[in-house]
């Protein structure tokens, strides 16, 4: 199931959209929605997710191939790592656990960061001392 995601990425870091977060947890994006307004205080916005609107959400929508389901959405909520932990910890469903380790362990992979070309000088150096 997480081969099927489509890789989503804001400021660097991979996130979610609350239809995907809803599906791989087995739940609604109303159920989502829901349990965000529940927990508000808990959320912060740009650690645990990003929303979305006016013209950064036409950038968005723009930039990518989406159904039709979000063509009249005017806030679009992307959820990082850590927004999608707090929505398995409140959900608290067995799947909602289960699919949030998978995700960790597979979509929301570090990516290595590539060396910049001082670093790999300093790699290289480091290197030929060594022998």
């Amino acid at each position: 199931m997480m081969n099927e995601l489509q890789v989503i990425e804001r400021s660097g870091q991979r996130v979610l959209l609350t239809n995907q977060l809803a599906d791989s947890y087995g739940t609604d994006t109303k159920t989502i929605t829901r349990n965000f307004q529940r927990n508000s205080n808990r959320y912060i916005e740009g650690k645990h997710y990003y929303a979305l609107t006016g013209e950064a959400l036409r950038e968005f929508k723009g930039s990518r191939q989406f159904d039709d389901s979000l063509k009249f959405t005017s806030v679009l909520y992307l959820w990082t790592e850590k927004g999608a932990f707090l929505h398995a910890k409140s959900l608290n469903t067995d799947q909602a656990w289960e699919v949030y380790d998978r995700l960790v362990e597979s979509y929301f992979v570090k990516q290595p960061r590539a060396l910049t070309e001082h670093e790999q000088r300093i790699e290289l150096l480091k290197l030929s001392l060594e022998h």
